[in-house]
């Protein structure tokens, strides 16, 4: 394994109990996302309220919103834009990324280009989706896809973003340390959605790294199929890089990273491509597929019919 995959703590041991308050809080986060979602289709209409949400960027059919600073405190002004944010600024201070739109393909497709429990998959799609990770690694997986829930899966990682070191500037890159969650669940009308949770977590065998800076983010996505040819995106996070940037900046990133999904579609496919490359290949050459590629053969059948910051928004 290089270097930049290779694990930079000593391993994490999670204990029963553990791995079962991360589950549980998992799920918590993921309910309150979904409760959000349904406000935001049956009680808001779709519609971005203007006078809460300001326009940041774009990506194909995908928008992405910051919260105004006079819907977070009306004493606060536009000039805080301007603010530094560092690793102990409050949660209420940082800026909150909405995104909204639409992505090609069918709502499998969507989850099957952001789904990667293993280094592997993290490899193949940060090969894609160009994310700036540099580095990554699982640390602890709590619950494995299966045949019967190929999506479904609840993680720990570590990553690191920025720019490789031989590019790389004054400046330190960020790391993370994270729970990730995927998975299928259903609004109280019985249409499926796809969820992703992405959250900061700590633990004492994960401790800050000289090398870097110390990042914080939470961030979850809904995905739900539109029509025959579309899935609708809503996402909703902020992230927290420290180390002093300006909040302008801060903010255009969060809104960068969290526009990313754009492309799951598009890594779906690759992955498509290259597994049928390779079942061909065995095929050709006699080789027992059903044993070697079980599992990957539901999931992909499936794809084709801080410090520990626990407050609830």
């Amino acid at each position: 394994m290089t270097k930049r995959f290779a694990n930079p703590f000593t391993p994490l041991d999670l204990n029963g109990t553990a791995a079962d308050e991360l589950e549980r809080l998992a799920r918590m986060f993921v309910q309150d996302h979904i409760s959000l979602y349904e406000q935001f289709l049956h009680e808001e209409n779709s519609r971005v309220d203007p006078q809460r949400w300001k326009f940041v960027s774009e990506q194909g059919a995908c928008r992405a919103y910051s919260e105004t600073r006079g819907s977070i405190d009306d004493s606060s002004s536009s000039s805080g834009d301007d603010m530094p944010i560092h690793a102990d600024t409050p949660r209420s201070e940082l800026p909150t990324i909405l995104v909204t739109g639409t992505v090609l393909g069918g709502l499998e497709d969507a989850i099957y280009g952001y789904i990667c429990p293993t280094l592997d998959q993290m490899r193949v799609k940060t090969s894609y989706v160009n994310d700036q990770l540099v580095g990554t690694h699982v640390l602890a997986t709590i619950v494995s896809p299966t045949p019967e829930d190929p999506f479904r899966a609840v993680t720990v990682k570590w990553m690191e973003k920025g720019q490789r070191l031989h590019v790389r500037a004054v400046v330190k890159n960020r790391d993370f340390v994270y729970m990730e969650s995927t998975g299928v669940d259903y609004l109280r009308n019985g249409e499926r959605v796809g969820y992703q949770l992405i959250h900061s977590v700590q633990f004492l065998e994960t401790p800050p790294l000289d090398q870097y800076i110390r990042g914080n983010m939470s961030m979850c996505a809904c995905y739900r199929q539109k029509d025959p040819f579309s899935t609708e995106v809503f996402i909703k996070g902020f992230l927290n890089p420290a180390g002093g940037l300006m909040r302008s900046i801060v903010l255009h990133s969060a809104a960068a990273a969290l526009l990313s999904v754009s492309r799951n579609v598009y890594c779906a496919q690759m992955k498509k491509l290259v597994w049928t490359i390779r079942n061909r290949r065995l095929t050709i050459d006699g080789g027992d597929n059903s044993k070697r590629l079980g599992h990957v053969c539901h999931l992909q059948g499936a794809a084709q019919t801080p410090q520990h910051t626990l407050e609830r928004e």
